[in-house]
């Protein structure tokens, strides 16, 4: 077994998450933080001062360096956001909320497919009713690391459209889930690759993967702020609570323009949206009324 250390310092303020987000894969124990990676390598961060330091237990040196590389991309240790807080700090309507939560990050997942695995299970219902399903998946399908933490199922595993439906995913989206894990599995699809790609393109073709979930894998999967999220339900709803709007009445048109206005970071505004809208924190999406390819 090898064991890696590595300190970093990084270059925005950075503190542990409060909340795994959506399937509680992330173990999260005070300021410690465990993610079990594809590749069964257990990774954690601890939070001391301005420093995290990491540790990663793996197998072998290249499984422990790839896993310390995919926590500090789940937890945006890299990203510099001081732009963002430059620019919107005396924003009317976040500023009071990114000068009160400077230290608000974009929490992601490990790997792309499970960022895109998890969209397809968030469409058409509640952020809740999605990390119940993305639980019992994983508690079905995936496997548990000797310390404890689960890793999310493997795209082969999810080639299961019956295992899907039992889990609590509606046909169609355990269809387009299916579909899209024997691609990937395959490797027909890189869920990696950018828009404008071969295999973003045979993505976008299979039924059922629409604008929503590609934004989705987009912010959550490949690090991009630079996302489309203006047909996401409960982020409109959020913003129509700070805004003083009634629940339901901010259209896709008046949000895109909202957003319009955080460019290149409308991914981060929409966590901080979110962040105030919701006071829990961490619900992404709520029933649409308009069943339609998300």
């Amino acid at each position: 077994m090898q064991v890696l250390e590595d300190v970093v310092r990084p270059v925005w303020p950075s503190e542990a998450p409060r909340s795994a987000g959506p399937g509680g894969l992330l173990q999260i124990r005070g300021d410690v933080v465990s993610r079990a990676m594809p590749s069964g390598a257990l990774a954690q961060a601890a939070w001391r001062g301005p420093e995290v330091l990491l540790r990663a237990e793996a197998e072998s040196e290249a499984q422990a360096r790839d896993a310390l590389r995919r926590l500090r991309f789940v937890l945006a240790l890299d990203d510099d956001l001081a732009p963002f807080h430059r620019a919107f700090r005396a924003d009317p309507l976040l500023g009071h909320a990114i000068k009160a939560g400077p230290r608000l990050r974009v929490l992601r997942k490990p790997a792309p497919f499970e960022a895109l695995a998890n969209a397809i299970c968030e469409q058409l219902i509640d952020t809740q009713a999605a990390g119940n399903i993305v639980w019992a998946l994983t508690r079905a399908l995936g496997r548990r690391h000797p310390m404890g933490p689960w890793i999310a199922p493997a795209p082969d595993a999810l080639d299961n459209p019956p295992a899907l439906v039992r889990a609590g995913l509606a046909p169609a989206r355990a269809r387009t889930l299916a579909r899209v894990a024997r691609a990937v599995a395959r490797g027909e699809i890189d869920p990696g690759a950018p828009p404008g790609s071969a295999d973003r393109a045979r993505l976008q073709a299979i039924p059922g993967i629409g604008p929503w979930t590609l934004a989705h894998l987009d912010l959550f999967g490949r690090g991009v702020y630079d996302v489309a999220l203006e047909q996401d339900v409960g982020m409109r709803n959020a913003y129509a609570r700070i805004s003083g709007r009634r629940t339901g009445s901010v259209t896709e048109d008046e949000f895109a323009a909202v957003l319009d206005r955080y460019r290149p970071w409308q991914g981060l505004a929409a966590m901080y949206i979110v962040h105030v809208g919701w006071r829990g924190g961490g619900r992404w999406s709520e029933s649409p009324h308009a069943i339609r390819r998300r």
